[in-house]
Protein backbone atom coordinates (compact mmCIF):
# COMPACT_ATOMS: atom_id res chain seq x y z
CA UNK A 1 0.00 0.00 0.00
CA UNK A 2 2.59 2.59 1.00
CA UNK A 3 4.26 1.64 -2.25
CA UNK A 4 1.30 2.22 -3.95
CA UNK A 5 0.96 5.92 -2.80
CA UNK A 6 4.05 6.73 -3.56
CA UNK A 7 4.00 5.67 -7.08
CA UNK A 8 0.25 7.57 -7.34
CA UNK A 9 1.49 10.71 -5.86
CA UNK A 10 4.62 10.71 -8.48
CA UNK A 11 2.33 10.07 -11.89
CA UNK A 12 -0.03 12.53 -10.51
CA UNK A 13 2.59 15.42 -10.90
CA UNK A 14 4.14 13.98 -13.66
CA UNK A 15 1.07 13.63 -16.06
CA UNK A 16 0.28 17.16 -14.97
CA UNK A 17 3.36 18.53 -15.88
CA UNK A 18 3.58 16.40 -19.59
CA UNK A 19 0.17 17.55 -19.99
CA UNK A 20 0.88 21.13 -19.72
CA UNK A 21 4.38 21.23 -21.59
CA UNK A 22 2.86 18.95 -24.14
CA UNK A 23 4.75 18.04 -27.88
CA UNK A 24 6.90 20.99 -27.62
CA UNK A 25 10.04 20.21 -28.75
CA UNK A 26 12.64 21.97 -26.71
CA UNK A 27 12.53 24.36 -23.56
CA UNK A 28 14.66 25.49 -20.63
CA UNK A 29 16.79 22.88 -19.05
CA UNK A 30 14.26 22.26 -16.58
CA UNK A 31 13.44 19.05 -14.67
CA UNK A 32 10.33 18.47 -13.31
CA UNK A 33 10.20 15.39 -10.22
CA UNK A 34 8.12 13.47 -8.12
CA UNK A 35 9.72 11.08 -4.98
CA UNK A 36 8.09 8.26 -2.94
CA UNK A 37 10.29 7.48 -0.14
CA UNK A 38 9.89 4.81 2.76
CA UNK A 39 11.69 5.92 6.11
CA UNK A 40 12.66 3.82 9.57
CA UNK A 41 13.75 5.32 12.88
CA UNK A 42 17.22 4.06 12.83
CA UNK A 43 17.07 4.87 16.91
CA UNK A 44 14.14 2.46 17.44
CA UNK A 45 14.06 3.10 21.65
CA UNK A 46 11.12 5.55 21.82
CA UNK A 47 8.37 4.73 24.62
CA UNK A 48 5.29 3.22 23.75
CA UNK A 49 6.21 2.73 20.22
CA UNK A 50 5.48 -0.18 17.94
CA UNK A 51 6.19 0.62 14.38
CA UNK A 52 8.79 2.21 13.24
CA UNK A 53 8.35 3.57 9.63
CA UNK A 54 6.92 6.32 8.01
CA UNK A 55 6.50 7.87 4.21
CA UNK A 56 7.14 11.21 2.94
CA UNK A 57 5.87 12.27 -0.33
CA UNK A 58 7.87 15.35 -2.45
CA UNK A 59 7.68 17.34 -5.68
CA UNK A 60 10.17 19.22 -7.05
CA UNK A 61 11.88 21.92 -9.66
CA UNK A 62 15.11 21.47 -11.09
CA UNK A 63 17.53 23.18 -13.00
CA UNK A 64 19.89 20.99 -15.16
CA UNK A 65 23.23 22.72 -15.07
CA UNK A 66 25.41 21.53 -18.60
CA UNK A 67 28.56 22.41 -20.10
CA UNK A 68 27.27 25.50 -21.90
CA UNK A 69 26.97 27.18 -18.59
CA UNK A 70 29.80 29.42 -18.09
CA UNK A 71 29.41 28.92 -14.40
CA UNK A 72 32.96 27.76 -13.23
CA UNK A 73 31.29 26.23 -10.13
CA UNK A 74 29.09 24.14 -12.21
CA UNK A 75 31.80 22.64 -14.27
CA UNK A 76 34.31 22.19 -11.51
CA UNK A 77 31.13 20.13 -9.65
CA UNK A 78 30.49 18.09 -12.84
CA UNK A 79 27.51 20.16 -13.59
CA UNK A 80 24.95 19.12 -10.88
CA UNK A 81 21.40 19.64 -10.96
CA UNK A 82 19.94 22.16 -8.06
CA UNK A 83 16.08 21.87 -6.92
CA UNK A 84 13.78 23.63 -4.94
CA UNK A 85 10.61 21.44 -3.35
CA UNK A 86 7.82 20.51 -1.19
CA UNK A 87 7.66 17.78 1.04
CA UNK A 88 5.15 15.72 3.48
CA UNK A 89 6.39 13.48 5.80
CA UNK A 90 3.46 11.33 7.41
CA UNK A 91 4.18 10.83 10.83
CA UNK A 92 0.78 9.53 11.19
CA UNK A 93 2.26 6.55 9.41
CA UNK A 94 4.43 5.52 13.37
CA UNK A 95 2.12 3.25 15.79
CA UNK A 96 1.91 3.73 19.40
CA UNK A 97 1.09 1.40 22.24
CA UNK A 98 -1.04 4.27 23.78
CA UNK A 99 -3.12 6.43 22.43
CA UNK A 100 -0.11 9.16 21.01
CA UNK A 101 0.25 10.11 17.66
CA UNK A 102 2.11 12.24 15.79
CA UNK A 103 1.21 14.94 13.22
CA UNK A 104 2.63 15.91 9.23
CA UNK A 105 5.20 17.60 8.78
CA UNK A 106 5.58 20.16 5.91
CA UNK A 107 9.01 21.06 4.75
CA UNK A 108 10.36 23.65 1.88
CA UNK A 109 13.71 22.29 0.58
CA UNK A 110 16.55 22.83 -1.64
CA UNK A 111 18.65 19.86 -3.45
CA UNK A 112 21.63 19.23 -4.50
CA UNK A 113 21.95 16.65 -7.10
CA UNK A 114 25.65 15.34 -8.34
CA UNK A 115 26.24 12.55 -11.24
CA UNK A 116 29.24 10.97 -10.46
CA UNK A 117 29.13 8.51 -13.28
CA UNK A 118 27.07 9.62 -16.37
CA UNK A 119 25.85 6.72 -18.92
CA UNK A 120 23.49 6.76 -22.23
CA UNK A 121 20.75 4.82 -20.37
CA UNK A 122 21.85 4.87 -16.43
CA UNK A 123 23.46 7.46 -13.78
CA UNK A 124 24.74 7.40 -10.42
CA UNK A 125 25.63 10.05 -7.71
CA UNK A 126 24.62 11.33 -4.67
CA UNK A 127 22.23 14.54 -3.24
CA UNK A 128 22.21 16.55 -0.13
CA UNK A 129 19.13 18.26 1.55
CA UNK A 130 18.46 21.75 3.22
CA UNK A 131 15.23 22.81 4.45
CA UNK A 132 13.06 24.17 6.64
CA UNK A 133 10.17 22.09 8.37
CA UNK A 134 6.69 23.14 9.82
CA UNK A 135 5.30 21.24 12.64
CA UNK A 136 1.76 21.35 13.47
CA UNK A 137 1.75 19.07 16.95
CA UNK A 138 3.00 20.39 19.81
CA UNK A 139 4.40 18.06 22.48
CA UNK A 140 1.30 17.27 25.40
CA UNK A 141 2.55 14.64 28.00
CA UNK A 142 -1.37 13.21 29.21
CA UNK A 143 -2.65 12.74 25.96
CA UNK A 144 -0.12 12.84 23.49
CA UNK A 145 3.26 11.24 25.65
CA UNK A 146 4.97 9.88 22.36
CA UNK A 147 5.22 13.61 20.19
CA UNK A 148 8.23 14.16 22.69
CA UNK A 149 10.31 13.93 19.54
CA UNK A 150 9.06 17.14 17.68
CA UNK A 151 7.96 19.96 20.47
CA UNK A 152 8.78 22.92 18.45
CA UNK A 153 6.52 24.29 15.41
CA UNK A 154 9.57 25.22 13.04
CA UNK A 155 12.60 23.38 12.87
CA UNK A 156 15.29 22.31 10.46
CA UNK A 157 15.30 19.18 7.64
CA UNK A 158 18.57 17.43 6.49
CA UNK A 159 19.01 15.03 3.95
CA UNK A 160 22.08 13.35 2.48
CA UNK A 161 21.78 9.61 0.15
CA UNK A 162 23.09 8.02 -3.02
CA UNK A 163 20.79 7.37 -6.01
CA UNK A 164 20.61 5.45 -9.59
CA UNK A 165 18.40 6.83 -11.85
CA UNK A 166 17.81 5.52 -15.90
CA UNK A 167 17.00 7.34 -18.89
CA UNK A 168 14.33 6.17 -20.92
CA UNK A 169 14.04 8.45 -24.15
CA UNK A 170 15.05 11.78 -23.70
CA UNK A 171 12.68 12.87 -21.43
CA UNK A 172 12.07 10.94 -18.60
CA UNK A 173 13.87 8.91 -16.11
CA UNK A 174 13.40 6.79 -13.10
CA UNK A 175 15.27 6.14 -10.17
CA UNK A 176 15.99 4.78 -6.90
CA UNK A 177 18.10 6.19 -3.55
CA UNK A 178 19.04 5.57 -0.37
CA UNK A 179 18.96 8.61 2.00
CA UNK A 180 19.18 9.83 5.58
CA UNK A 181 17.13 12.00 6.66
CA UNK A 182 17.50 14.41 9.96
CA UNK A 183 14.61 16.50 11.65
CA UNK A 184 15.41 18.61 14.74
CA UNK A 185 14.32 22.06 16.10
CA UNK A 186 18.01 23.17 17.47
CA UNK A 187 17.36 22.76 21.26
CA UNK A 188 14.94 25.70 20.79
CA UNK A 189 12.50 23.86 23.05
CA UNK A 190 12.47 20.48 25.17
CA UNK A 191 11.58 17.64 24.97
CA UNK A 192 13.17 17.64 21.39
CA UNK A 193 14.23 13.72 20.61
CA UNK A 194 14.51 15.02 16.89
CA UNK A 195 13.75 12.30 14.79
CA UNK A 196 16.84 10.74 12.67
CA UNK A 197 15.28 8.11 10.22
CA UNK A 198 17.14 5.78 7.14
CA UNK A 199 15.41 4.73 4.09
CA UNK A 200 14.64 4.26 0.70
CA UNK A 201 12.58 5.78 -2.25
CA UNK A 202 11.54 5.59 -5.76
CA UNK A 203 11.22 8.97 -8.19
CA UNK A 204 10.38 9.90 -11.64
CA UNK A 205 11.02 13.39 -13.98
CA UNK A 206 10.25 14.68 -16.85
CA UNK A 207 12.50 17.09 -18.19
CA UNK A 208 11.26 19.97 -20.75
CA UNK A 209 14.09 19.68 -22.75
CA UNK A 210 15.75 16.35 -24.35
CA UNK A 211 18.72 14.64 -22.33
CA UNK A 212 22.58 14.08 -24.47
CA UNK A 213 24.57 12.29 -22.16
CA UNK A 214 27.42 12.95 -24.66
CA UNK A 215 27.57 16.65 -24.08
CA UNK A 216 29.25 15.62 -21.09
CA UNK A 217 32.03 13.32 -21.93
CA UNK A 218 35.16 14.45 -22.43
CA UNK A 219 34.81 17.92 -21.50
CA UNK A 220 37.71 19.67 -20.74
CA UNK A 221 37.34 21.73 -17.41
CA UNK A 222 39.86 24.75 -17.62
CA UNK A 223 41.30 26.18 -14.36
CA UNK A 224 39.47 28.71 -12.88
CA UNK A 225 41.50 31.94 -11.04
CA UNK A 226 40.68 32.62 -7.67
CA UNK A 227 41.88 33.94 -4.47
CA UNK A 228 44.09 30.95 -3.42
CA UNK A 229 46.15 31.06 0.08
CA UNK A 230 45.26 31.87 3.62
CA UNK A 231 42.04 33.18 4.34
CA UNK A 232 41.27 34.57 8.16
CA UNK A 233 37.89 35.03 9.44
CA UNK A 234 36.25 36.77 12.70
CA UNK A 235 32.63 35.21 13.78
CA UNK A 236 30.42 36.84 16.07
CA UNK A 237 27.43 34.31 16.49
CA UNK A 238 24.36 33.73 18.53
CA UNK A 239 21.02 32.10 19.85
CA UNK A 240 18.45 30.13 22.11
CA UNK A 241 18.98 27.13 24.31
CA UNK A 242 16.84 24.60 26.58
CA UNK A 243 18.26 23.61 28.71
CA UNK A 244 18.51 19.86 29.12
CA UNK A 245 19.06 19.11 32.76
CA UNK A 246 16.61 21.70 33.77
CA UNK A 247 14.09 19.52 31.93
CA UNK A 248 14.91 16.29 33.62
CA UNK A 249 14.80 18.17 36.88
CA UNK A 250 11.42 19.33 36.52
CA UNK A 251 10.59 15.22 35.65
CA UNK A 252 12.32 14.56 39.22
CA UNK A 253 10.38 17.02 41.15
CA UNK A 254 6.92 16.88 39.54
CA UNK A 255 5.01 13.56 40.04
CA UNK A 256 1.81 14.82 38.23
CA UNK A 257 1.94 14.21 34.23
CA UNK A 258 -1.16 16.45 33.69
CA UNK A 259 1.32 19.20 34.86
CA UNK A 260 3.95 18.65 32.58
CA UNK A 261 2.29 20.31 30.08
CA UNK A 262 2.44 23.50 31.45
CA UNK A 263 6.23 23.74 31.67
CA UNK A 264 7.55 26.75 30.23
CA UNK A 265 11.35 26.34 30.10
CA UNK A 266 13.53 29.29 29.66
CA UNK A 267 15.48 29.85 26.42
CA UNK A 268 18.71 31.06 27.77
CA UNK A 269 21.14 32.86 25.30
CA UNK A 270 23.88 31.39 24.22
CA UNK A 271 27.13 33.26 22.52
CA UNK A 272 30.38 33.02 20.87
CA UNK A 273 33.33 34.50 19.15
CA UNK A 274 35.44 32.63 16.68
CA UNK A 275 38.73 33.20 14.88
CA UNK A 276 39.30 30.54 11.75
CA UNK A 277 42.01 30.17 9.97
CA UNK A 278 41.89 28.56 6.28
CA UNK A 279 43.55 27.57 3.36
CA UNK A 280 41.57 28.02 0.07
CA UNK A 281 42.84 25.90 -1.84
CA UNK A 282 41.21 25.15 -5.28
CA UNK A 283 37.54 27.03 -6.30
CA UNK A 284 35.67 24.24 -3.92
CA UNK A 285 37.30 24.04 -1.10
CA UNK A 286 38.86 25.34 2.06
CA UNK A 287 40.02 23.73 5.15
CA UNK A 288 41.49 25.18 8.41
CA UNK A 289 40.95 25.30 12.33
CA UNK A 290 39.29 27.54 14.25
CA UNK A 291 39.70 28.43 17.47
CA UNK A 292 36.21 29.51 19.22
CA UNK A 293 34.97 30.91 22.74
CA UNK A 294 31.73 29.67 24.01
CA UNK A 295 29.02 31.61 26.15
CA UNK A 296 26.50 30.08 28.27
CA UNK A 297 24.30 32.63 30.25
CA UNK A 298 22.42 29.30 32.40
CA UNK A 299 25.33 28.38 34.87
CA UNK A 300 23.04 28.99 37.98
CA UNK A 301 20.28 27.30 36.63
CA UNK A 302 22.07 24.35 35.98
CA UNK A 303 23.81 23.96 38.70
CA UNK A 304 20.50 24.21 40.62
CA UNK A 305 18.86 21.51 38.23
CA UNK A 306 22.11 19.38 38.50
CA UNK A 307 21.76 19.62 42.92
CA UNK A 308 18.33 17.77 42.28
CA UNK A 309 18.91 15.34 39.67
CA UNK A 310 22.64 14.34 40.98
CA UNK A 311 22.69 15.24 44.29
CA UNK A 312 24.80 17.43 46.26
CA UNK A 313 27.97 15.12 46.27
CA UNK A 314 28.19 15.07 42.85
CA UNK A 315 28.04 18.61 41.65
CA UNK A 316 30.42 19.80 44.87
CA UNK A 317 32.84 17.03 43.26
CA UNK A 318 32.48 18.64 40.08
CA UNK A 319 34.79 20.56 38.21
CA UNK A 320 32.87 23.80 38.47
CA UNK A 321 30.14 25.98 36.67
CA UNK A 322 32.04 28.47 34.49
CA UNK A 323 30.29 30.22 31.87
CA UNK A 324 33.25 30.19 29.46
CA UNK A 325 34.46 27.48 27.50
CA UNK A 326 37.13 27.54 24.84
CA UNK A 327 37.16 24.71 21.69
CA UNK A 328 39.68 24.71 18.87
CA UNK A 329 38.26 22.67 15.85
CA UNK A 330 38.75 21.48 12.05
CA UNK A 331 36.89 23.41 9.50
CA UNK A 332 36.03 22.67 6.01
CA UNK A 333 34.37 24.89 4.09
CA UNK A 334 32.71 23.82 0.43
CA UNK A 335 31.84 27.11 -1.95
CA UNK A 336 29.29 27.39 -4.29
CA UNK A 337 29.44 30.88 -5.82
CA UNK A 338 28.87 33.20 -2.51
CA UNK A 339 27.79 30.00 -0.53
CA UNK A 340 29.67 27.96 1.65
CA UNK A 341 29.10 24.72 3.69
CA UNK A 342 30.50 25.35 6.62
CA UNK A 343 31.63 22.28 8.74
CA UNK A 344 33.40 22.17 12.33
CA UNK A 345 34.26 19.19 14.34
CA UNK A 346 36.05 20.19 17.90
CA UNK A 347 37.38 19.71 20.72
CA UNK A 348 37.29 21.49 24.48
CA UNK A 349 40.39 21.83 25.83
CA UNK A 350 38.65 23.95 28.75
CA UNK A 351 35.49 23.59 29.55
CA UNK A 352 33.90 23.60 33.35
CA UNK A 353 30.04 22.34 32.55
CA UNK A 354 29.11 20.52 35.92
CA UNK A 355 28.50 17.31 36.21
CA UNK A 356 29.34 15.06 32.98
CA UNK A 357 30.27 11.55 31.80
CA UNK A 358 27.72 8.61 32.00
CA UNK A 359 25.32 10.45 34.55
CA UNK A 360 24.41 13.23 32.16
CA UNK A 361 24.50 10.73 28.75
CA UNK A 362 22.10 8.26 30.08
CA UNK A 363 19.89 11.42 30.79
CA UNK A 364 20.07 12.25 27.42
CA UNK A 365 22.08 15.61 28.28
CA UNK A 366 25.10 14.78 25.91
CA UNK A 367 26.34 18.62 25.54
CA UNK A 368 28.62 17.45 28.46
CA UNK A 369 31.27 16.05 26.38
CA UNK A 370 34.72 17.00 25.41
CA UNK A 371 34.06 17.19 22.08
CA UNK A 372 31.37 19.13 19.44
CA UNK A 373 29.91 19.75 15.62
CA UNK A 374 29.10 22.38 13.83
CA UNK A 375 27.02 22.46 10.54
CA UNK A 376 25.49 25.24 8.53
CA UNK A 377 25.53 27.45 5.61
CA UNK A 378 27.20 31.07 5.09
CA UNK A 379 26.83 33.76 2.74
CA UNK A 380 29.54 35.69 1.65
CA UNK A 381 29.06 39.53 0.43
CA UNK A 382 32.23 40.89 -1.84
CA UNK A 383 30.29 44.25 -2.32
CA UNK A 384 30.21 44.70 1.86
CA UNK A 385 34.06 44.30 2.71
CA UNK A 386 33.63 40.24 2.46
CA UNK A 387 31.25 40.37 5.43
CA UNK A 388 28.90 37.07 5.76
CA UNK A 389 26.02 36.13 7.47
CA UNK A 390 24.81 32.38 8.31
CA UNK A 391 23.43 30.02 10.88
CA UNK A 392 24.43 26.49 11.82
CA UNK A 393 23.73 23.67 14.51
CA UNK A 394 25.69 23.10 17.12
CA UNK A 395 25.22 19.70 18.54
CA UNK A 396 27.17 17.11 20.50
CA UNK A 397 27.21 13.23 19.27
CA UNK A 398 24.25 14.64 16.83
CA UNK A 399 22.05 15.71 19.59
CA UNK A 400 21.68 19.34 19.38
CA UNK A 401 22.79 22.42 21.52
CA UNK A 402 21.18 25.20 20.01
CA UNK A 403 20.84 26.47 16.10
CA UNK A 404 23.24 29.39 16.46
CA UNK A 405 23.41 32.64 14.00
CA UNK A 406 26.34 34.18 12.92
CA UNK A 407 27.80 37.39 11.26
CA UNK A 408 31.65 37.98 10.40
CA UNK A 409 34.08 39.29 8.10
CA UNK A 410 36.43 37.75 5.82
CA UNK A 411 40.05 39.79 6.73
Amino acid sequence: MKTFKALASIACILFCTVTVHGQKKSGPDVVISGHGWYGIDIEQTRPNLKSYGYMTYEAAVGFQTNPADSCSYAHTFGYPMISAGLSLASMGDFKFHDQSKLPSLYSVFGSFERSLIRKKHASFGYMLDFGVTYNPGRYDPVNNPGNNWLSFPVMAYFGAGAFAKWHIGKRWEVGADIMFRHFSNGRLALPNEALNALGGGLFARYRLSDYEYTRYEGVRKPKYEFKKGMQYMIVLGGGLHSCMAEWNAYVETEPDPAKKEQIHLKKHPKLSISLDALYRYSLRYATGLSLDVFYSSNMKELEKSDRIVYGDEAVDNSPGYDPISVGIAFVQEVYWKNFAVHVAIGAYPYRHKGVNGPEAKALGDRERGWHYEKAGLRYYMPKLGDTFVGFAIKSHSIKAEYLEFSVGIRL
